[in-house]
């Protein structure tokens, strides 16, 4: 690691062996499954009006006060880029019962406002009808890591389902209601 004029450390990527190979894609994907995570569908308008979205489990909160959030998106779909242009973007944390739901907008292409109800709030974000937990956010920043970028979101109206059901959990590579494999 290195110090920089912050006081901060760095990743020094001249510190990895070069003899030995990095992870491959693979490896990394069945590494990082065995660290169970939320299952959340990260939802923007783009310039041209139309919904996007897509399913992220790489969220977590970053700070209390100012009220910040962070997701990593791949940088080559178009809700990064709705996100970018707009900066404006919601973060649905999903329920047990919505492992279709996350399937569906983890895949390529389609229509995504036919996935489920939604509608926009009166601040022009998108909010789907059901959820755990969604956090309208505005852009804070975003910072490319590799073929990914770390979106820091400020959350602007937090909106919580009074339901009592399970969390959506991932975990190697199933989507997990909590207690049990979903079907």
């Amino acid at each position: 690691m290195i110090a920089n004029t912050a006081g901060l450390s760095i990743m020094d990527d001249t510190a990895v062996p070069a003899d030995h190979p990095e992870p491959t894609k693979q490896e990394m994907r069945h590494a990082l499954g065995h660290f169970a995570t939320g299952v959340t569908v990260i939802t923007a308008i783009d310039p041209d009006g139309n919904l996007c979205g897509l399913t992220a489990n790489a969220f977590s909160a970053v700070s209390l006060e100012p009220p910040l959030i962070l997701a990593c998106i791949d940088r080559s779909v178009r809700c990064y880029e709705a996100i970018l242009a707009t900066r404006l973007f919601t973060v649905h944390i999903l329920h047990s019962d919505q492992a279709e739901v996350a399937l569906s907008f983890a895949r390529k292409g389609g229509d995504r406002s036919k996935i489920c109800e939604w509608n926009l709030t009166d601040h022009g974000r998108p909010l789907m009808s059901s959820f755990h937990a969604a956090l309208e956010c505005s852009l804070h920043e975003a910072h490319h890591g590799g073929d990914h970028a770390i979106v820091i979101g400020r959350v602007a109206r937090i909106h919580i389902d009074s339901d009592s059901r399970e969390p959506l959990l991932y975990y190697r590579g199933q989507m997990l209601n909590g207690v049990s494999p979903t079907a």
